[in-house]
Order: structure tokens, then C-alpha cells, then sequence
């Protein structure tokens, strides 16, 4: 397995959108925004990374708020989403080898079996297919920072964190060949203009410490020829 080393910090959607662009695309938990209420959730979704994955790539969305998907069907919003849990891809009959790319944003952080998600991402996967992963860096030097102030606060549905090394070694584990690992940031409206550029040109330097690790993977190939991906049922 390739040991990258974090040397670049990136724009989050920048760096999906142009990857994503023009491809066939599996979006796992492609709704987000899971710490506000459905209401919110369904107002906010033109301004989500998967509303902006479909104007210019050909995307399937996977994700599990059904009351969000069926209020966003009937404004014509969902029509590329299909209710599922990311843990049991295989039970998804309409899902097939198919996809150039599977994108499991911010998702891997929120399931209870992460490994059952990477064996069904496996499945799923042909010998190009390219699967790009991003979730928060448990040794981010801002969350660090919240950490020591007392002003730290963990996804509502969180249940694990992540650093390079454990989630490389989860990929490898579940028959996967890293091929790049970096740092990136994302769209944040909260924040001071001028505390984002600080924030940026401090990370740009050191992009270990960015806030959300981003790894693409492949299929190991010789994993693939000699065993299947082990179960974690």
C-alpha cells in the first residue's frame, strides 16, 4: 500500500468537482448537513456538494433521511437519490459495478461499522473505479485548538474519529491501495473572511494539521485476485 505523505491542503468541493466532473458518480450519504433539523436540511440542499456534483456529473446519492429524500422528491430535487443505509449497500438492488467514482464525504465518521462500509464500497468497485473519502482529522491543529479552549463540539451523530494512520490502515485492511492523502477545508459561512485566509495560509504550510483528511483509494488489485474483501458482519 502507497504511504503518501499529506503534502497538499486543498479546497474540499474544489477538489471532488473537478475529480467528479463528466464521470458516473456513487454519492454515499449525500443529503449532509445532519446537525440541523429536516426542515433546515431541506432548504440548504441546493447549496450542498451533491446538488452541485449533479449539474456536471451523472450521480446516484445514497443516504438514510427518508423524511428528507421525500420532502425533497416532491420539489423535484431528489430524483437521484435513493433512501439506503451505506452499511448494507448490497441490499440497494439498483446499485451495480458501474461507477467511475464512489464519493463517501464526511459519511464514514457517522456509521457504526466503518469496515461493513468499505466492504460494500469494494463490491461496488470496478478495477478503475477511483473512491475518494474525506472525514474530520482527529489531530486537526483547530480542533486541537477548541479542544484545549473548552469550545469543542462533536458531530450530533459522530461515533469515531480518524487520523492518517488508522484510516490508512482501515483501507488497507479492506483491500484498498491509497494513492493520495491530503488535507483540505471546507465552505464555512460562520467564520470571519479574514480568520479563513489566516487559517488557510497557516495549513497551506503545515497540511497535517488541516481540519479533514481526504484519501483516494483504489482497489487493490492483487487483494482482489487473491481474496475477497474480508466481512465485517
Amino acid at each position: 500500500m502507497n504511504m503518501s505523505p499529506a503534502v497538499r491542503y486543498v479546497d474540499r468541493d474544489e477538489y471532488i468537482l473537478k475529480f467528479c466532473r463528466g464521470k458516473r458518480v456513487l454519492h454515499l450519504g449525500c443529503v449532509g448537513l445532519t446537525d440541523l433539523p429536516s426542515a433546515e436540511r431541506v432548504r440548504l440542499f441546493s447549496e450542498t456538494l451533491h446538488w452541485r456534483l449533479s449539474q456536471i456529473a451523472r450521480v446516484v446519492g445514497v443516504d438514510n433521511s427518508a423524511n428528507v429524500v421525500a420532502r425533497l422528491r416532491e420539489m423535484g430535487m431528489a430524483d437521484n437519490i435513493v433512501v439506503g443505509d451505506v452499511q448494507r449497500l448490497g441490499e440497494i438492488e439498483v446499485l451495480r459495478p458501474e461507477f467511475e467514482v464512489i464519493l463517501a464525504a464526511d459519511i464514514i465518521e457517522h456509521v457504526s461499522n466503518p469496515g461493513q462500509l468499505l466492504d460494500g464500497i469494494h463490491r461496488l468497485c470496478r478495477v478503475d473505479t477511483d473512491v475518494l473519502i474525506t472525514t474530520p482529522n482527529a489531530f486537526g491543529l483547530f480542533n486541537f485548538m477548541r479542544f484545549t479552549a473548552h469550545r469543542f463540539h462533536e458531530g450530533l451523530e459522530h461515533v469515531m474519529s480518524f487520523n492518517f494512520d488508522n484510516l490508512s490502515n482501515l483501507l488497507k485492511r479492506h483491500g484498498f491501495e491509497q494513492m493520495e492523502l491530503c488535507t483540505c477545508h471546507q465552505r464555512t459561512q460562520h467564520l470571519p473572511r479574514g480568520l479563513v485566509w489566516f487559517g488557510r495560509s497557516i495549513l497551506s504550510r503545515l497540511p497535517r494539521l488541516g481540519g479533514t483528511i481526504l484519501a483516494h483509494a483504489i482497489v487493490d488489485r492483487q487483494s482482489q485476485m487473491l481474496d475477497p474483501p474480508p466481512t465485517s458482519e
